[in-house]
């Protein structure tokens, strides 16, 4: 194994050491129950496993995703075409915190614990939304030469979802419709970053090849 594969191994791992120690350090301190970060939620309330479902699935696309774009991009940085790697780079990180904030719930509730204010959510969507706009500016070329219905339809069913979920109050049948647009959204968004990474990384190999 090369230095850099063992370098990798050993940052993962101890991530992964630093995680549980967080995990041991809080339930000791704060005396809650081991099982409640480390188990299986439905199976320690009881719950139906089937309980967030589409939520979970949603996940699961994202971090398809991020990992898609980050993976291919480093390829394209080793290619020599970084222009294409850096746009697959912020691409990869703006969906990872994506994933953050739709797995921890950080808008919803999570920043509320830390801002202690109304306006927060407001805050952390308005930051999204410029960081979006940002993004759109600078690689709109890039963008342009893809798929981009998809990447479209991404915008417009996400942005429909929050301003369901801003205007409307959550339950029943709305809860559906808001959830479902969002759910879109993310479908929306892996198809447009999985075709892309491919096409770049597959152009670029072929490039290569040629030379």
């Amino acid at each position: 194994m090369s230095k850099k594969y063992k370098f990798i191994a050993t940052l993962i791992y101890t991530l992964g050491i630093f995680c549980l120690l967080v995990v041991f350090v809080l339930g000791k301190t704060y005396n809650i129950p081991y099982e409640k970060f480390t188990g299986d939620p439905a199976y320690i309330y009881k719950s139906n496993p089937f309980n967030g479902v589409i939520s979970n699935i949603g996940a699961l696309f994202w971090c398809t995703t991020a990992s898609i774009c980050l993976f291919s991009g480093r390829l394209l940085w080793s290619f020599g075409s970084k222009k294409q790697a850096v746009f697959l780079f912020y691409s990869g990180v703006f969906t990872t915190i994506l994933l953050i904030d739709d797995f921890f719930m950080f808008h919803d509730f999570a920043v509320y614990y830390i801002v202690k204010h109304d306006f927060a959510q407001y805050f952390v969507l308005l930051s999204y939304a410029i960081f979006s706009i940002w993004y759109l500016l600078n690689f709109y070329t890039t963008i342009m030469k893809e798929n981009y219905i998809f990447i479209s339809l991404a915008f417009f069913f996400l942005g429909t979802s929050v301003i369901i979920d801003i205007i409307f109050e959550s339950e029943g049948l709305q809860y559906l419709i808001e959830d479902g647009f969002k759910f879109l959204g993310i479908i929306s968004w892996m198809l447009f970053y999985t075709i892309a990474s491919h096409r770049l990384v597959l152009e670029n190999y072929k490039t290569i090849n040629q030379a």
